[in-house]
């Protein structure tokens, strides 16, 4: 690229010199001129109507309005390529396509293991309309509320006296309809009896045992555990009203067992039947007076607690399944992206111009080359004596090496804000862009054409027109000329345009047609 710069730049600089010597030629050319004009006072000249153009010339070539490098964004091996360099392609167009057997997979896989985390918290993917995650939810929600009702009920017990009464009264039944029974018994009631009695002893020991372990487990002696000195015999005390208990309640099971089995033997069946009667109703009658315990109470309380705990971890449970899912989802996501990145597509518009493998061979990130040449621009360099010749907006005429009996025209799209140097050469850099009408058959020009560049720095039409020699620059941008008026010059200030080497525009001050010096006042040489 910096060579054929290097060419361009090196052919600015002899424009230019060129263009400096022709001027100082043709000054001293004017020069001799008027010394050889003795004759003469004065040399003049005729403001005129014309056309003057200012420009600089410079060299550029044609580049890509926008150039891509496309590729895979892993590597793979390539299965298909359908452009070659040349080609012309639409955006959206497919370019080529490598191996996609693992990300196909890989998409199946966690295609399968976000139906799993949905199902498991997203009823709107399952067939019955609701999720696990809804179902635990629910459930802990329902043994929380039966937990707590219960609670509820134990804690807000009262005693009935109605429903005492009733319990009474269906003991006092129960213990008759027991006692007619045993009336009615055969031979064998003294041993009923023995063996009633012996129950009714184990019920009273029973009884009497419940009534030591009551006070021994007595919640209000807990204190005494916290007492070195009570605790031991606290502790002895417990223990023995366990054993008591427990052996109170053996005691009545055995007396229980030989009353059923001697009532059996009388074939006494009534009788059994009456004294499971009374025991139920003796059971009923003492739940309606005494009311629910302290035990009781505690085991709901704990049966609450842990329905709480069940519901919470079931919540938590559902939030880390939703996280599960968002995470599968992002998978998912990933996957597909894996599936279409083995797709190569065109984003823009565009002509092929390198194409790096082939099918078969390995692509990578960079396959393909695409280049938009539907703009076509070119890269201009100017000496930097130019710089305030160009600008953006600036029009351009162009005339291509290959192409010299064609003018194309353009328009200066971008001037770099730093000058460009190389081997002790400096240059400004510009952008043109070329108008595609303006030149006669529609054509495709190829990357890194050389051509001239002539950038028009001013332009004026049918402008009055005076010999740059007759401008006085009065001050910074101010100029006067001398005007004859019957025969002799008169200073008069004008506006000037744009000038070239040889021709100014004056915009007011001197009309077309007056007579100018272009000279200074010249005596006769001796």
């Amino acid at each position: 690229m910096w060579k054929r710069r290097n060419f361009w730049i090196v052919l600015i600089a002899v424009l230019i010199l060129g263009s400096g010597g022709y001027y100082f030629y043709t000054q001293n050319l004017n020069t001799a001129a008027t010394e050889s004009s003795e004759e003469a006072d004065l040399q003049t000249a005729v403001a005129r109507v014309g056309d003057i153009v200012v420009s600089a010339t410079g060299a550029g070539d044609v580049i890509a309005a926008q150039e891509l490098t496309l590729g895979f964004s892993s590597s793979g091996t390539m299965v298909e390529l359908l452009v070659d360099v040349g080609s012309k392609v639409e955006a959206g167009d497919v370019l080529a396509r490598i191996d996609d057997t693992d990300a196909q997979q890989s998409l199946v896989n966690a295609q399968l293991q976000y139906q799993q985390a949905a199902m498991q918290t997203d009823a709107s993917v399952t067939e019955t309309g609701i999720s696990y995650d809804e179902i635990s939810v629910a459930q802990a929600q329902i043994s929380l509320d039966e937990a707590q009702a219960a609670l509820d009920e134990l804690l807000n017990w009262v005693a009935d006296s109605d429903e005492i009464a009733l319990a009474e009264a269906n003991v006092a039944a129960a213990e008759a309809s027991h006692n007619a029974a045993l009336g009615q018994a055969s031979a064998s009631s003294a041993s009923i009896a023995v063996s009633g009695i012996s129950v009714e002893q184990a019920e009273r020991d029973l009884a009497d045992a419940q009534g030591v372990y009551n006070t021994a487990y007595d919640p209000g002696r807990d204190w005494e555990l916290n007492d070195p000195r009570r605790s031991d015999a606290l502790e002895n005390e417990r223990e023995r009203a366990a054993d008591s208990l427990l052996r109170a309640q053996e005691a009545l099971e055995i007396a229980q067992l030989n009353y059923n089995s001697t009532v059996a033997s009388s074939s006494s069946s009534s009788v059994v039947s009456a004294q499971t009667n009374v025991l139920s109703a003796q059971q009923a009658l003492a739940d309606a007076q005494n009311g629910p315990t302290d035990d009781e109470i505690k085991a709901a309380q704990t049966a609450v607690r842990q329905a709480e705990l069940s519901l919470q971890q079931a919540l938590l449970n559902q939030e880390a399944n939703e996280i599960s899912l968002a995470q599968a989802e992002l998978n998912l996501q990933i996957a597909q992206e894996a599936v279409d990145a083995t797709v190569l597509t065109a984003p823009v518009a565009g002509t092929v111009t390198a194409v790096n493998a082939s099918v078969g061979e390995t692509a990578g990130s960079d396959l393909i080359t695409l280049v938009d040449l539907s703009q076509p621009i070119l890269e201009v360099y100017l000496d930097e004596s130019d710089l305030n010749m160009v600008g953006t907006g600036y029009e351009v005429d162009v005339v291509f090496d290959a192409l010299p009996d064609d003018t194309f025209t353009g328009t200066v799209i971008q001037v770099d804000p730093q000058l460009v140097s190389e081997s002790g050469v400096t240059a400004v850099r510009a952008l043109v862009s070329l108008n595609a009408d303006s030149f006669a058959k529609p054509q495709t020009l190829p990357l890194g054409l050389n051509a001239t560049v002539e950038v028009i720095g001013g332009r004026a039409e049918g402008a009055v027109l005076v010999p740059v020699e007759a401008l006085r620059e009065i001050s910074d941008g101010q100029y006067s000329v001398f005007v004859m008026d019957n025969g002799e010059p008169k200073l008069r200030m004008v506006e000037v345009g744009i000038m070239d080497f040889t021709y100014a525009q004056i915009l007011s001050g001197v009309e077309a047609g007056e007579e100018v010096t272009t000279g200074i006042i010249q005596t006769q040489s001796e």
